[in-house]
């Protein structure tokens, strides 16, 4: 499909950025999910993220979507290097950033995330609760034929818990979003960490306003959903109220293929003039 006329979006999920530092001093949760990513020794490499960079990079699409999880702790240490990584796949006008559980680990993770990577939270929010980031979205970009909208289902959470929620206001703020947008010209795109329908996933994992998405997202008729959280190159069509909606999930891109995750790559969505559209997978 590739050619005159086609928007490209490249996929990008689930970074996790190593190495981590023992969370001294940051409660229980942090050195809890500290001695987890310890005994995954090797799930991750940051040399694969950085290949996957240089192959978007070398891909030139027109926009980049990453979908959450660039961190591990939410430690202050941890939001400079997110910066760089975020850096090197383009510039926050060329990239939309979906934050994931890990990137809002705590509370303590909100203001650090404003002051590492303010530049890729939407500029226009102004949020009322500046203890939750979810304020600063959904945010929407239009690139050639795609309305990419990014959602934030990260949120702290308790302590065992690796759920996502977008919360009422955000989907209220989504609805207006999608009223506005030209069906003629565009087609919407939503880009979010947590999948919304995902069968069998843990209750500890699951986005749990995600069947209110699903619906509103029937509504409205947009056909395509990019997901991490997963760890898995995926893809399943789920119908609502006869609308049929495509779930597609990328793998980490740091990922080592260990602990049953897939290996590292990123996918490339390419929508034509017809609004019509496919996805490449691509591994490194």
């Amino acid at each position: 499909m590739r050619g005159s006329g086609v928007t490209s979006i490249a996929h990008v999920s689930d970074l996790h950025l190593a190495p981590v530092p023992f969370p001294f001093g940051e409660g229980l949760k942090p050195a809890l999910g500290w001695i987890n990513w310890r005994r995954k020794p090797g799930a991750h490499d940051p040399a694969l993220g950085l290949r996957v960079a240089a192959a978007v990079r070398a891909a030139s699409p027109d926009h980049v979507a990453l979908t959450g999880d660039l961190i591990e702790l939410g430690l202050a240490s941890e939001y400079g290097a997110a910066a760089e990584a975020l850096a090197a796949f383009g510039p926050p006008c060329r990239l939309s950033w979906a934050p994931g559980n890990h990137d809002v680990y705590t509370a303590r993770a909100v203001p650090r995330l404003r002051d590492g990577l303010g530049g890729w939270l939407a500029p226009e929010a102004a949020p009322q609760n500046d203890a939750d980031i979810r304020g600063h979205f959904p945010r929407l970009v239009v690139t050639g034929r795609v309305a990419l909208v990014t959602l934030c289902s990260g949120l702290p959470t308790w302590l065992f818990s690796a759920e996502g929620e977008l919360g009422a206001a955000q989907l209220s703020r989504l609805d207006a979003m999608l009223s506005a947008i030209d069906r003629t010209a565009h087609l919407p795109v939503i880009a979010v960490h947590h999948p919304p329908h995902a069968p069998g996933l843990s209750p500890l994992k699951r986005l749990r306003d995600g069947q209110a998405l699903m619906a509103l997202l029937a509504r409205h008729r947009c056909p395509l959903v990019l997901h991490g959280h997963l760890h898995r190159a995926c893809e399943a069509t789920t119908t609502i109220d006869g609308f049929a909606i495509t779930l597609a999930g990328a793998p980490s891109a740091s990922s080592a293929g260990h602990h049953g995750d897939d290996p590292a790559g990123y996918s490339l969505v390419q929508v034509d003039e017809a609004l019509r559209w496919r996805i490449e997978r691509h591994a490194v």
